[in-house]
């Protein structure tokens, strides 16, 4: 499954390279489903592969780091205007279209302190892949944050995010290519024994059901 996965993303990802990743990110910026960090780790898996190097550190800021914080901080304004025109009461009623509930901006708020650092605070929290984007997005929309203002806190924060999770990719690229072969076998036996399993709960509920 991996091995199918893997490839298919190579053969739709690698040729766009860096623009690939942008455009990636700007989809999964505003399309729920899909997470947060999936497509930083991907990118690091794809295009960052070998031994420390420099073609190793170029290619984690111009292949994965920039095109990614460039593609989200622009995808994000989507969620930071619907937050600053409608607020609230629009994110309550559509927000969970996006994955955003007004849970987690009180989350956030609660944070604060409503003094100059907030904008550090809120550039780290980009950093953070566990914090939801969505949220930081539509809170500083609510705070009605000067537009290039936020272009530069949400840009600097998603490319060092970018960077713990294309160094993340990266390694894990470098162990799976190393054990390729053992992954594969390890699924083809799961595979197997969860058919097997099934079709044995299959027969004996079969057969309970002919005693009565």
């Amino acid at each position: 499954m991996i091995e199918y996965l893997v490839h298919f993303l190579q053969t739709v990802m690698l040729p766009w390279g860096a623009f690939g990743v942008f455009a990636a990110s700007i989809t999964e910026e505003v399309i729920a489903p899909i997470p947060s960090a999936f497509v930083m780790t991907m990118a690091g898996f794809l295009f960052v592969t070998g031994p420390i190097s420099m073609k190793v550190i170029l290619a984690l800021i111009f292949k994965v780091a920039i095109p990614a914080a460039l593609g989200v901080t622009l995808g994000s304004y989507m969620v930071y205007f619907i937050a600053k025109i409608g607020g609230r009461f629009v994110i309550e009623k559509w927000g969970k279209f996006i994955g955003l509930y007004w849970t987690d901006i009180e989350k956030l708020q609660n944070r604060l302190s409503g003094t100059r650092k907030d904008e550090f605070i809120i550039g780290g929290a980009r950093i953070l892949p566990f914090i939801p984007s969505v949220a930081i997005s539509a809170f500083c929309g609510i705070l009605e944050m000067n537009v290039i203002k936020y272009f530069f806190i949400t840009f600097i924060g998603v490319f060092f995010r970018g960077i713990i999770l294309g160094i993340l990719g990266w390694q894990v690229g470098n162990v799976y290519e190393k054990y390729t072969q053992v992954f594969s076998s390890i699924e083809n036996i799961v595979l197997i024994s969860t058919i097997l399993i099934i079709g044995i709960f299959i027969v004996l509920k079969y057969k309970s059901r002919t005693k009565r």
